[in-house]
């Protein structure tokens, strides 16, 4: 099924279900699969508003003045920002013992860390391989290094034999590498095998299959995002 065609200035505002979730977000946009795969991972019944980041609906912008996705709304509630959605779905949505974010302090706190640091500089370097930027090699494999340092001694990145918060939180970047995907150069180096099956590893999740974007169609969108010329329905 095709996702929801992303809406406009042209567009008017869609009248809402009262008592559901609605997700303001972006089909191929990192920061808002952040809140779609806890939205799948919770089971959360809601609906989807995209949004084109090139030509805003000015009652999106009326709504959220900072005009990023994602956004969820429910009735009067409004959210904004991918963690800040994620960590509110997992503690809202979760069942006893079901929190994919430890509600232990310190174990909430280092992960908010490896997120803040880590993943936040591997994340850069993404972005830096996919605009060809110059010497990007050096950053990429430093600090999406540091990624797979992490997963040399566990299977993933909070431990445990299952995907947690902090797997969601950068699966979206990770998405992008591997072979016929936009990034296709880095795994073949031979510097990232536990990052290699690290993706093999979530690639099989439910939770990650209800939310994939096939390959192809990633890699038409970060053609645009390197030329800047943004095609927001690819579906």
């Amino acid at each position: 099924m095709a996702p929801p065609r992303h809406m406009t200035s042209e567009d008017h505002f869609p009248a809402k279900t009262p008592g559901k979730l609605r997700l303001y977000s972006m089909q191929y946009c990192p920061y808002a699969m952040r809140a779609r795969l806890m939205l799948a991972k919770k089971g959360v019944d809601h609906e989807v508003i995209n949004i084109n980041l090139r030509n805003k609906p000015q009652w999106f912008i009326e709504k959220y003045p900072v005009a990023t996705v994602p956004v969820i709304e429910h009735d009067d509630k409004l959210l904004g920002g991918s963690l800040v959605i994620a960590e509110y779905i997992d503690e809202v949505y979760s069942k006893d013992g079901e929190r994919t974010l430890s509600v232990d302090p310190y174990e909430k706190g280092t992960t908010n860390m490896l997120i803040s640091d880590k993943f936040g500089k591997a994340i850069i370097s993404v972005y830096k391989r996919l605009g060809h930027k110059e010497n990007w090699e050096e950053d990429f494999f430093k600090y999406v290094g540091e990624l797979d340092k992490e997963l040399s001694a566990k299977k993933y990145f909070a431990g445990g034999d299952k995907p947690t918060y902090a797997d969601y939180m950068i699966w979206p970047w990770m998405r992008l590498i591997g072979p016929a995907c936009a990034i296709d150069d880095v795994l073949p180096s031979g510097k990232l095998p536990n990052l290699e099956r690290w993706i093999e590893d979530m690639k099989k999740d439910e939770t990650v299959k209800a939310c994939q974007t096939s390959p192809d169609v990633l890699k038409k969108f970060c053609q645009g995002y390197h030329t800047g010329k943004f095609v927001h329905d690819l579906e």
